[in-house]
C-alpha cells in the first residue's frame, strides 16, 4: 500500500512539473507584433516619403496609426505566428470627409515570394458614405500561414479598379495594426 501511495505522489509530482513548464512556455510566447512599432523595418512603395506614423482621432477615437496617400505600399517580412490573427482599424482623416472624390480602397495580403493571397479589401469613402467617417475594424485569420515566412503586403489604391485615377482627398489610415495570437 505504502508503494502505491509512492508512485501516486510520483505521477502528480511529473503532471504538475509537465503542467508547469508547458503554462511557462505558452505564456512566455509573444502574444502580438505592434506593426507600428516596426514600422521602420518595413519596406516602403513608392517610398518612405510616403508615409507617417501619427496619433489620428476619429470620432472621439484615438489610435496610432501609419498615414499614406495612395497609391503606396508597405510590405512586413514576419514569420506567422501558430493561430495568428491581423487587426487593424482602417480609416480616413477627417480632412477628407466633406472634401470631394472617390475614396481610398485599402488591401491586405500575403506573399510567399512565388504567390500572393489577397486577405481582404475594403473601400472607404467618407464624402459619399457618411458611415465611413470612423475607424473600421479589420480582423483577419493568418492562420493558414502559421509558421511561414512571408511577406505582410498594406496596398492603398486611389479608386476602385475601372474607375479611374481619383487621388482627391485620399488620406488614408492604417489604426493600430497588429498581428495577434487568438
Amino acid at each position: 500500500m505504502k508503494a502505491n501511495r509512492t508512485v501516486l505522489t510520483a505521477v502528480v509530482i511529473v503532471l504538475l512539473v509537465i503542467t508547469g513548464w508547458w503554462l511557462f512556455r505558452r505564456g512566455g510566447r509573444a502574444q502580438s507584433t505592434d506593426l507600428v512599432a516596426t514600422f521602420d523595418g518595413a519596406e516602403k512603395r513608392p517610398n518612405a516619403e510616403a508615409f507617417q506614423v501619427i496619433d489620428a482621432e476619429l470620432n472621439g477615437d484615438r489610435k496610432k496609426a501609419i498615414f499614406t496617400t495612395p497609391a503606396s505600399r508597405l510590405i512586413w517580412r514576419m514569420r506567422v505566428p501558430d493561430d495568428g490573427w491581423l487587426k487593424v482599424s482602417l480609416g480616413m482623416k477627417p480632412e477628407a470627409w466633406d472634401k470631394e472624390g472617390d475614396g481610398v480602397l485599402f488591401r491586405v495580403g500575403v506573399s510567399d515570394g512565388r504567390t500572393y493571397d489577397e486577405l481582404f479589401n475594403q473601400h472607404l469613402d467618407p464624402f459619399s458614405n457618411k458611415g465611413d467617417r470612423r475607424w473600421i475594424p479589420v480582423t483577419v485569420d493568418l492562420s493558414m500561414y502559421a509558421g511561414e515566412q512571408v511577406e505582410l503586403i498594406f496596398n492603398t489604391n486611389r479608386s476602385l479598379p475601372g474607375k479611374g485615377d481619383d487621388g482627391r482627398n485620399d488620406l488614408a489610415l492604417w489604426g493600430a495594426p497588429e498581428v495577434v495570437i487568438r
